[in-house]
């Protein structure tokens, strides 16, 4: 009986087994067959795979047995260890590890406690919701339907395009998004002084290869086989030839076309180049990508809209309508404002979540400080709005 047997006698003692994990353990055994794996005392199994270190560590305590799965791959290590959903190296050193000694499968196994345990505790009659928790929790709401929204394009094999200020939750949402579907989320902020090669990778004259955030998004996806989210924010802030190298990567280039580039694979594939590196792919269906950007900045290429689907993303009402009318209106200013190009920037949702109160005034004067940082005639211009609206900052 090997560990991964002794596991499923057990209803998986308490570990989440996912099939599509189990089917690429499985893959790993059968395409890696010279992987080292030993135990090392009787009731340690380490195994070294595709350069992750795997471990299963298993302690006897009277007629039970502690068990502590280990693995440095992103998937277990960023994710899996929060919610004991395996990682498939974790899975196929279970298949592939040696049977358990005798003693160890008469004892009753027990997962390692979750590293932050979930708890549900029950709501006191007594307790009343606080200001503050009211404004967090419809922020959250407010992120969590946008996530919803870039879920759905991603699901029609499309690429979002957030569009919209900073601070109204696009990043925060696909943070979720990655949560939600398991990807490795890599992030990049644009910036005019970016190359495509910067973005890429560059390999060294000492032919040292340093990847880039796209050359690691891509590599990772074909290398583990594992989903990647690649969020490139203030896309629109990069020049007009990274932007080129990028959108290459927007539309994937379909299976009879990659058998003409020499890429042996089967499928649809997201690919791209740099001087500095050469070409670099994955599979597409192993790659998601989305895009974010100001839009009252750099006007957006029309080639770039044609592959894309822009969601604009505003400021949600409901979180609005907690505050009291004067800070209800400065918001509103604000957000009016940065959209027609007379503010550098509006009253964020990270500002509000710190809100003590409906009329908090450390709000509107953390605000002005900003404006008054980047912009002294603009906050001028906005104190003189909200006084004629009847609300003196």
């Amino acid at each position: 009986m090997n560990l991964y047997e002794w596991l499923k006698a057990n209803n998986q003692a308490g570990f989440t087994i996912d099939d599509a994990r189990l089917k690429r353990a499985g893959d790993i055994r059968s395409a890696k067959p010279n992987v080292e794996s030993k135990l090392t005392g009787e009731y340690v199994a380490e195994t070294t795979m595709n350069s992750y270190a795997v471990c299963w560590e298993i302690t006897p305590r009277g007629e039970d047995a502690v068990v502590r799965p280990a693995c440095t791959c992103p998937d277990w290590a960023d994710r899996g260890r929060y919610t004991n959903t395996l990682c498939k190296h974790l899975l196929s050193a279970a298949l592939q590890s040696d049977d358990l000694f005798e003693v160890v499968t008469k004892l009753k196994p027990i997962s390692a406690d979750i590293v932050f345990p979930t708890k549900e505790e029950k709501p006191k009659a007594e307790q009343v919701e606080g200001f503050n928790e009211r404004v967090k929790r419809e922020i959250s709401k407010a992120v969590s339907s946008l996530a919803q929204d870039v879920l759905a394009v991603l699901k029609e094999g499309y690429v979002p395009f957030l569009l919209g200020p900073t601070g109204a939750g696009k990043t925060s949402a696909i943070r979720q998004v990655a949560l939600a579907t398991q990807s490795l989320l890599i992030e990049h902020a644009g910036a005019d002084s970016f190359t495509d090669s910067d973005l890429v990778g560059v390999e060294m004259p000492s032919g040292k290869r340093m990847p880039g955030p796209i050359g690691n998004a891509l590599t990772h996806a074909r290398e583990m086989d594992e989903p990647v989210l690649l969020f490139l924010d203030e896309f629109l802030r990069y020049n007009s030839r990274a932007q080129e190298s990028l959108m290459r990567l927007l539309l994937p280039i379909p299976a009879e076309i990659t058998r003409v580039m020499g890429i042996s694979h089967d499928g649809a594939i997201c690919a791209t180049s740099a001087p500095f590196w050469g070409d670099e792919w994955a599979p597409a269906e192993t790659v998601s990508i989305v895009l974010a950007a100001n839009p009252w900045g750099n006007i957006p290429d029309p080639a770039l809209v044609r592959r894309t689907v822009p969601i604009m993303v505003g400021f949600e009402n409901n979180v609005a309508a907690l505050f009291s009318q004067k800070t209800r209106a400065a918001i509103d200013l604000s957000w009016k404002g940065t959209a027609d190009g007379s503010l550098p920037l509006p009253i964020e949702y990270g500002e509000l979540a710190r809100a003590q109160s409906a009329d908090d005034p450390a709000i509107l004067s953390r605000y002005n400080n900003r404006l008054m940082a980047l912009d002294p005639a603009a906050a001028k211009g906005f104190e003189t709005l909200l006084g004629n609206l009847g609300a003196k900052s």
